[in-house]
């Protein structure tokens, strides 16, 4: 078990090298650069020299990406050109909105999307009209879905409020703001989870239908057990293993959505801030997001494996 953490934390490192080296370069060799962010796109040529000068970018690609690889070692990812700000200090500050919409939309997705694929595993016509609307549920753009809550439910109903974490013209202390905060959070984290809901109940529904067609489930049903027993007793704890390392492998699409999702209702969340930064050429800021979200990626997947592990022993032969 040891030797197998020890190398599952190796390919993880790795990973996370590749992933920031790929941002790196497609970063940098991207059209464009830092100093027309900052002087606009008709700086005159003696501008953007002097600010590639200034940044040390008129060294050669290789010079810099080592130099940025030597300070990422050390835990420096880099300086902001536009906030003129630590990244660090810019990721800490939008981090905890991001984590404050994927970790409900996630444990909501998780509670509400097992029981459907439970029910959908033995329901009559389930493989019809039901996995159907999952499917087609699952296949929307979460934008699309973003802004379909907001149709109904803000601008319709006017439940919700459109964007935004607060009201500038209202000031709220205590339980109050929290419970505002909340209020204001509930379409975003609906828009999310909605979609992950799907993924998961699709592959709930699709592991415990074929674990109920296997022979030991006529047994128990054989020895009077109902439905609801059979598979709660028998056919989940069979299907558990790639239903968790579901929850990890969520996390990146979690992540790719919530960039829409944050851009949508207008949240300051790191999605929003990396679509912003590269649209100002922020270089370092745009691949210090693309270094947390990989490097929270595959953590949480390296977790997820090594806990599947220690529970399943014989795991690497139950995807066989």
């Amino acid at each position: 078990m040891i030797r197998y953490a020890v190398g599952r934390l190796l390919l993880g490192v790795v990973a996370v090298w590749v992933a920031a080296t790929l941002a790196f370069l497609l970063a940098h060799l991207a059209p464009g650069g830092p100093a027309i962010g900052l002087g606009g796109e008709n700086g005159a040529p003696g501008h953007i020299e002097a600010v590639n000068r200034a940044l040390g970018l008129d060294r050669p690609l290789p010079v810099i990406y080592l130099d940025w690889l030597s300070r990422l070692v050390i835990g420096d990812l880099g300086y902001s050109w536009r906030a003129q700000a630590p990244v660090a200090v810019i990721i800490r500050d939008h981090a905890p909105v991001t984590l404050g919409l994927m970790v409900p939309a996630l444990v909501l997705a998780t509670l509400a999307g097992l029981p459907i694929g439970l029910w959908a595993a033995s329901a009559r016509n389930s493989n019809g009209w039901f996995a159907g609307a999952l499917s087609a549920l699952h296949a929307l753009p979460s934008y699309v879905v973003a802004q379909a809550l907001v149709f109904v439910f803000a601008l319709g109903l006017g439940l919700f409020p459109v964007q935004g974490l607060s009201d500038p013209r209202v000031s709220l202390d205590g339980v109050a703001r929290m419970a505002d905060l909340v209020w204001r959070m509930t379409l975003p984290v609906l828009s999310l989870a909605l979609l992950q809901m799907a993924f998961i109940a699709l592959v709930a529904r699709s592991r415990v239908a074929e674990e109920m067609a296997r022979p030991y489930t006529k047994t128990a049903y054989a020895k009077g057990l109902g439905t609801t027993a059979v598979k709660l007793r028998h056919a989940l704890p069979n299907a558990a293993l790639p239903l968790v390392t579901l929850v990890g492998w969520r996390l990146g699409a979690a992540i790719g959505g919530s960039v829409v999702i944050e851009t949508v209702f207008a949240l300051p969340g790191l999605g929003r801030l990396a679509v912003t930064s590269a649209s100002a050429r922020d270089t370092p800021v745009v691949i210090g997001i693309v270094l947390v979200a990989c490097t929270t990626t595959i953590a949480v997947n390296v977790l997820v494996d090594l806990i599947v592990r220690h529970l399943y022993p014989r795991s690497d032969d139950a995807w066989r």
